[in-house]
């Protein structure tokens, strides 16, 4: 059974359901959300920065120049979310879904609260027309409603995770999204079913096109779900004893 938390999220992210297997996400995002995905030789604040500033685009991150996985720079109900050209087609593809998690979870979400409390008039706050007043500003700091550009960086250590130390818990809402958009729950758990128990990641990871570490972290999840009705998401996401 998917979280409440989760079953919203899909809900208002409105995407259809795949047809077919590895799922296209880009494509069928682009088709409901207003979210732009961009494929960069080499994803740094550097580049990104580049990039929106070719489209006279004044919300830019500042510094962090390191290589990374993927980026989110995110206003006004829209975003660019940037996935590095380099990784192969499956990190590509989990990092399209990842970050696009990210706007939904943290921008639409708190965006979509915001409007439901205050209605159309907090608008041009959210939209940066309009000055917040301290009630708004009140609100925003106690219930996590975006006043300002949103930018989110997925770094990458040596072995391409999150090098954040522990996995924070915005991080593993993300991926569970992620995964239930690439490799829905009641889909993946009948591939897990068939053939020899050894042999799940690699039915997992090739019948959805997940990275390989993904796909162990994911196998991890469903079977969780499967034998363990007190169910942790961060102690299965979590490879590093998350807080």
């Amino acid at each position: 059974m998917r979280e409440r938390w989760l079953r919203d999220a899909l809900q208002l992210a409105g995407l259809p359901s795949p047809s077919t297997f590895p799922r296209a996400i880009v494509a069928d995002a682009q088709k409901v959300l207003r979210v732009s995905f961009v494929a960069l030789d080499e994803v740094t604040g550097h580049t990104v920065r580049a990039y929106l500033s070719r489209r006279g685009c004044k919300s830019m991150p500042e510094g962090n120049d390191r290589d990374i996985h993927g980026c989110i720079v995110a206003l006004q109900g829209t975003a660019f979310l940037f996935y590095s050209r380099k990784d192969s087609l499956e990190d590509q593809r989990f990092t399209a879904a990842h970050e696009l998690a990210h706007f939904v979870l943290d921008h639409l979400v708190p965006r979509q609260k915001a409007l439901r409390f205050f209605g159309d008039s907090i608008l041009p706050v959210l939209d940066l027309q309009q000055k917040p007043t301290q009630e708004e500003l009140l609100t925003s700091a106690l219930d996590g409603v975006p006043l300002k550009a949103q930018i989110h960086l997925m770094e990458r250590d040596d072995l391409g995770d999150i090098s954040t130390g522990d996995v924070l818990r915005v991080e593993q809402r993300a991926d569970r999204l992620a995964f239930e958009w690439l490799a829905p729950e009641a889909v993946a758990t009948q591939v897990m079913k068939q053939g020899p128990h050894e042999e799940r990641i690699a039915r997992l990871q090739h019948s959805f096109g997940l990275p390989p570490r993904k796909a162990e972290a994911y196998a991890r999840v469903l079977a969780q779900r499967e034998g363990a009705p007190r169910f942790s998401l961060s102690s299965v996401l979590g490879e590093r004893n998350p807080g």
